[in-house]
């Protein structure tokens, strides 16, 4: 599939251990826009979710920058995840496990 109709992912330790799953910045624009609420499916579970962004200078102080997320529960390092758009144009996702779970 066209990775402009969907966004992959494999959990890092951090993101499973705080809950998020990160966005990369050249990936934003799969996305609503940072802040606005929008609908990800999982399954039979509907979420509303936004990305939302944290300052960081892990680069150092003179590279400050923002990284971006957003807020999931449950998942495990090692978890590999596609985010699908839908085709109905609405401001709605679905989630899938890639690896079984």
């Amino acid at each position: 599939m066209s990775s402009k109709n969907s966004y992959s992912r494999k959990i890092s330790s951090k993101e499973a251990d705080n809950n998020f799953i990160f966005i990369l910045k050249n990936k934003l624009s799969f996305f609503p826009p940072l802040g606005e609420n929008f609908v990800l499916k999982e399954k039979e579970s509907i979420h509303k979710v936004k990305v939302e962004s944290y300052p960081c200078t892990c680069r150092g102080p003179d590279l400050p920058h923002e990284h971006y997320f957003i807020k999931w529960e449950g998942l495990k390092k090692g978890d590999k995840l596609e985010i699908k758009r839908s085709s109905s144009g609405k401001d709605e996702y679905y989630l899938e496990y890639l690896n079984g779970d």
